[in-house]
């Protein structure tokens, strides 16, 4: 079982085969977590699954790249998902999605940055990429604080890619260790109140 990471207000959790569901009842169950009605995020669909599945048949060791992320609380809220593959040798892309309510709060690119860090563990990857579209400002937004800059079109119509090296971020990305799920539970915190004085 991978084990979960904390950051300052979320627990990310590896999606493992086990856990891929988009019913909200087995997911509630699985996580021991609230999930709001509106599950799941925008663009989590079933051949997102497919993608992670074969992930873990050609890549077994990035597995732990893609999360679900739960609010730490008393009693944890899924609020979105985070991702990454091996795009090149020596790149690697990431992509994120959160529910709408959870949104402009700072935890997309609290997420991302914890992410980030836990990509480049593997010292091989010496640049980041992502994908979005010109109209999402506050994708982008999460972009630009975790030191991504654009570069051009991305795969898709109408797409735009940003990147960042490696030696672009270590003023960006927090410290962050991985642990257990147990040792998780004892540490989580109701971090609701903080959330009107946060931005992105």
């Amino acid at each position: 079982m991978l084990p979960d990471i904390l950051s300052e207000r979320l627990r990310l959790v590896a999606i493992t085969p086990p856990l891929m569901h988009m019913d909200s009842s087995v997911l509630r169950s699985l996580l021991n977590a609230d999930v709001p009605s509106a599950w799941p995020p925008e663009h989590w669909e079933p051949h997102v699954f497919d993608f992670m599945q074969r992930q873990y048949v050609q890549t077994p060791w990035a597995a732990g790249w893609n999360r679900y992320v739960l609010l730490r609380a008393k009693r944890p809220i899924l609020i979105g998902t985070l991702g990454g593959f091996p795009r090149t040798e020596s790149e690697a892309e990431i992509g994120y999605s959160m529910l709408g309510s959870w949104q402009c709060r700072g935890l997309a690119t609290e997420g991302t940055r914890t992410l980030i860090q836990e990509i480049l563990r593997n010292q091989r990857f010496e640049t980041l990429t992502a994908q979005t579209l010109p109209g999402l400002i506050p994708s982008i937004r999460v972009l630009e604080k975790c030191g991504f800059h654009l570069v051009g079109p991305g795969d898709d119509e109408g797409t735009i890619r940003y990147r960042v090296s490696r030696a672009e971020l270590p003023a960006l990305i927090p410290q962050v260790e991985p642990c257990a799920p147990a040792q998780s539970e004892s540490r989580e915190h109701d971090s609701r109140r903080d959330f009107e004085n946060r931005n992105e």
